[in-house]
């Protein structure tokens, strides 16, 4: 049986029993009878990275919930860096990629167009090569109106961003020294231009020493660049992450070895805060990303499905 029968075959299998997976996602009653609503967040834990992807999203309800036949998919993975904890795990990556396509994903776009050399940090076999070979570029930027944005009033983005049919957001949760966290909200930076990104980094209302001059300007217009589109779906890596000297490592590392997926980006970065041990409420750019109504930071009142799997 080939790779994407196999996968194909697997998903459907975990997809028909998931009810009896869930554990604490919510049912809710009809006349129909009952039915399954996912949970918030989905927790993976396994030192088998691909395969926690495939259970994490089935958590979710299957790739299948997200990403319908014909689709053109946008893949944000944060993979510019090479020291270990640094970037999103290939496998991870491989596994989301593999599934968009057993859903029948017309086109996959790396948005900030992963080299090969990335992808190859995983063993891939002649199919996965093949599969990593099908990826297209991203194409032009175009400059567009950040609306509801306060420090952040225009944007140069990648328009793949912005066209593609479904947005999948790949990051890992590590250390940074500028904004305390990178995660789902800060990998928007992949997708933005040169001339956006020193915007963020260089305008200093309050002059502090250091590259990161003004932590509060970078962090909240990280949060508002998040306004111009809300990704279907996330999946981050909390595998091996560093956990001082980020972004770039190499840095003292921690291995919760989970994988985290959900639709929410607030709810995603404030559970990988904690993959830190930091409170949502300590990172500017989950507060304000909160304040802009982009999701919810109190991880008490959400679902979340946690599994061990081995």
């Amino acid at each position: 049986m080939s790779l994407l029968s196999r996968r194909t075959f697997l998903s459907a299998a975990t997809a028909a029993v998931l009810p009896a997976l869930f554990g604490p996602g919510r049912v809710l009653g009809s006349a129909f009878g009952t039915r399954q609503i996912p949970p918030d967040l989905a927790v993976v834990r396994s030192a088998n990275y691909y395969n926690a992807t495939i259970r994490a999203i089935d958590e979710l309800g299957g790739m299948r919930r997200f990403v319908s036949r014909g689709s053109r998919i946008g893949l944000l993975i944060n993979s510019p860096f090479d020291k270990p904890g640094t970037y999103a795990k290939p496998q991870i990556a491989l596994a989301v990629l593999t599934m968009c396509l057993n859903a029948g994903a017309k086109e996959v776009i790396s948005l900030e167009d992963a080299p090969m050399s990335y992808w190859r940090r995983a063993t891939l076999n002649k199919e996965q090569e093949g599969l990593v070979a099908s990826i297209k570029p991203p194409g032009e930027r175009t400059t567009i109106e950040v609306k509801g944005g306060s420090r952040l009033k225009e944007i140069d983005i990648v328009r793949d961003f912005l066209e593609c049919d479904i947005l999948i957001n790949i990051p890992i949760f590590k250390d940074h020294d500028g904004v305390r966290l990178t995660g789902t909200l800060k990998n928007i930076m992949g997708v933005t231009s040169s001339s956006t990104n020193r915007f963020f980094h260089n305008v200093s209302l309050i002059p502090i020493e250091g590259y990161y001059n003004d932590p509060l300007h970078l962090s909240e217009c990280i949060a508002e660049a998040n306004l111009v589109r809300k990704p279907t779906l996330c999946i981050g890596d909390g595998t091996e992450i560093v956990a001082t000297n980020g972004p770039s490592g190499p840095g003292r590392m921690v291995r919760p070895q989970v994988v985290i997926a959900g639709t929410d980006r607030v709810a995603m970065d404030s559970f990988g805060a904690t993959l830190l041990d930091l409170r949502p409420e300590e990172i500017p750019t989950i507060r304000k990303a909160s304040e802009l109504g982009l999701g919810s930071m109190d991880l008490a009142q959400l679902q979340i499905s946690r599994v061990d799997l081995q």
